[in-house]
Parts: C-alpha cells; sequence; structure tokens
C-alpha cells in the first residue's frame, strides 16, 4: 500500500504538523511521499529529504519571530509573557516598521533556507515530494513535484508556495510575482491520489485558505486539532511546543485507533463502557445522556470522563485507561453532577 501525507498551509500553527510526523515514526507507518502547501511544503520537503531531526529542532528551539522579522525585544517579551504597556509599544513599533517596509521580508527566510540546503539531500531520496503556489500574474495555480523543480530553484518554489500577503512583494521565478498555495489548494492531496497514492493522511490546521474537493474521500484520512492552535503568526515558544505536542497525540490516536476526542484513552470495545455503565442507577444514566445528547455508553463516558479531566485540569499530553481516570476523580472533593456520575462507574 502507497501512503502519503498532504500537509496544509497555516503559518506557525505548522508545529502542529511536526508532532503529527513524529507520531507516524514512533507508529512505524511507513510514508512514500509528501505534498504541502505554504508553511506544509516546507515540512513535506523536510519530511520527504529524512530530515525531521533538524526539522524537528528548528520549530521546538528557534527563535521564528526573528526569522520573520520582529524585534528581539518583542519576541523575548512574548516569551517571558511580560504583557506590559512597553510590549504594546513594542508591537506597534513592529507593525509600524512592516508598513512601512510594505511587508515583512523574506531575507531571514531565504537564510533560512539556505542554512537547511534541503536540495541536497530531496532530490536523492526515494520519497515523493510536492507542493502548490500560484502564479500572481495571471492567477495560474502551478503544481509541482520535486522531478519539475529545478535544483537551484527549490527555495523559490518554497518561499512562492508560503507567499502571503502580509510579506513584501518581489519576483522570485520567471520575472514573475507568486502567491501562497492556498489561494488555490489548501490541501494539495488530490496530487498524491492522481499519483496513484492508496491512503493520504491529511494534517489540517484549520487555517483559511480555498479547498478542493477529494478525488476519492475513500482514500482520504483527515486529521485536525482537537483544540486551537492559536494565531498563524503565533511565535511564542511555548504555544509552538505546546501545538507540537498536540499533534503527535491527535495523530497517535488515529493511527492506533484510540478512544477519546480531546484526550486520549486505550481502545475498549463498547460492551467495557457498557460494564462502567453497570453500577450506575437508571434515573443517573438518563440524565447524563441528556445532558451530553448520546445513548450510546462508549460516547456517554469518554464524553463524562473528558468533562471531568478538562476541570481538573489533567494533562492532554498523556495515554489514558478510563477506570484510572474514575479512580483518581473518587480523590476529588466534588460529589454533584457529572462528578458523582463518574464516581458511580463500575471499575
Amino acid at each position: 500500500m502507497k501512503r502519503g501525507i498532504a500537509f496544509s498551509g497555516g503559518g506557525l500553527r505548522g508545529a502542529y504538523q511536526v508532532g503529527a510526523y513524529k507520531a507516524f515514526l514512533d507508529a512505524h507507518v511507513k510514508v512514500d511521499g509528501f505534498v504541502g502547501t505554504s508553511i506544509g511544503s516546507f515540512n513535506a520537503a523536510m519530511c520527504a529529504s529524512g530530515r525531521f531531526r533538524e526539522l524537528y529542532d528548528f520549530w521546538y528551539n528557534d527563535d521564528l519571530g526573528k526569522i520573520l522579522g520582529f524585534s528581539e525585544k518583542l519576541v523575548n517579551k512574548s516569551n517571558n509573557n511580560d504583557y506590559d504597556l512597553e510590549m504594546l509599544n513594542e508591537i506597534l513599533n513592529n507593525i509600524k516598521s512592516i508598513v512601512i517596509s510594505k511587508g515583512i521580508s523574506t531575507i531571514n527566510l531565504r537564510k533560512k533556507l539556505e542554512e537547511f540546503n534541503i536540495g541536497k539531500d530531496l532530490y536523492y531520496s526515494n520519497k515523493d515530494f510536492g507542493l502548490v503556489t500560484v502564479r500572481f500574474n495571471d492567477f495560474k495555480p502551478k503544481y509541482l513535484f520535486k522531478e519539475e523543480i529545478p535544483k537551484d530553484k527549490l527555495n523559490d518554489y518554497l518561499i512562492a508556495s508560503c507567499f502571503l500577503p502580509i510579506f513584501k512583494f518581489e519576483k522570485m521565478i520567471d520575472d514573475s510575482y507568486y502567491l501562497d498555495g492556498g489561494f488555490h489548494d489548501y490541501i494539495p492531496a488530490n496530487s498524491l491520489l492522481e499519483k496513484g497514492y492508496d491512503k493520504v493522511y491529511v494534517i489540517d490546521l484549520q487555517a483559511i485558505g480555498l479547498r478542493r474537493p477529494y478525488s476519492d474521500k475513500k482514500k482520504i484520512v483527515v486529521i485536525k486539532p482537537s483544540r486551537k492552535l492559536g494565531s498563524i503568526l503565533d511565535f511564542k515558544k511555548n504555544d509552538i511546543r505546546n501545538n507540537i505536542k498536540m499533534g503527535y497525540y491527535d495523530t497517535l490516536r488515529v493511527l492506533k485507533e484510540f478512544d477519546g476526542k480531546k484526550y486520549i484513552f486505550k481502545k475498549r470495545g463498547l460492551w467495557y463502557y457498557e460494564y462502567l455503565l453497570k453500577s450506575v442507577n437508571n434515573k443517573e444514566k438518563e440524565e447524563m445522556m441528556k445532558f451530553f445528547g448520546t445513548k450510546n455508553a462508549k460516547r456517554l463516558v469518554i464524553k463524562a470522563l473528558e468533562f471531568v479531566m478538562k476541570k481538573e485540569n489533567f494533562t492532554y499530553f498523556n495515554i489514558y485507561k478510563a477506570k484510572d481516570v474514575i479512580k483518581r476523580i473518587r480523590y476529588v472533593d466534588k460529589d454533584y453532577g457529572v462528578y458523582k456520575f463518574v464516581k458511580n462507574m463500575n471499575v
């Protein structure tokens, strides 16, 4: 079976995709090709090149705000949660500088791409790689796989795929201007389907972009954030690192077919959840069914557990057993509503 990954666009939300691919590696799921739009094209190129460790280190440790051209002072204040009047002034100064310059410069992005030198490995890799961008002059989309991209133009095409209007306009390829691929195809999964792939995993950052219908929905598996990822320009290190973790656990849930929506639970059959409800009286069960809008035992138990787990600040970054969560909740000094319902479950 030929498997591929399609990375959507989404700016600095792209950290989520790095965590997602780490889950593929840890779950030993072989991937034969990668395509991407915008930041997804950069992530796809690095993954296809076998440079994942460097990619992970880049997202986890680099100051991405500085790469985008924001001042060191603003980046440091953001990372240190110094939300004061001085920070507000710094934000206004940065905005003023961007307006005067007619957009954010791509100089630092180009330097980083030159530093990575992705082409040295990409063109010798047995993994497919593709991207999409839009030529501004005639608004014509360009879908390209690596064999169609000259090695000396790779960085230009990567920047072209990522080129949002926030950047300073510049001619890049063939004396033309280009726009972010999301202006035509936010998730270029069809390009892998057309190449004969049997299954394509879509890592959707839920950002703004034009979505194209999938040519074969049966071959598409969508993985999307279980919680909000934040702004596409959120360069705060702690937020980026949390998005990496979210991407990892959300993807692991899909690949391992774990239970849960916001949290992850070891996979169990319907009979197990019906067993957990065995000791709950019918009246209480009916009340909770109405409250959570489901009569299915599995969905009911998971919704109730996730409700109290959120209230009690359980970490999202773990794999739980339902019975262990119930036992922990029994130590909580609350004995009403959903708490009482969970405590009465049979373990």
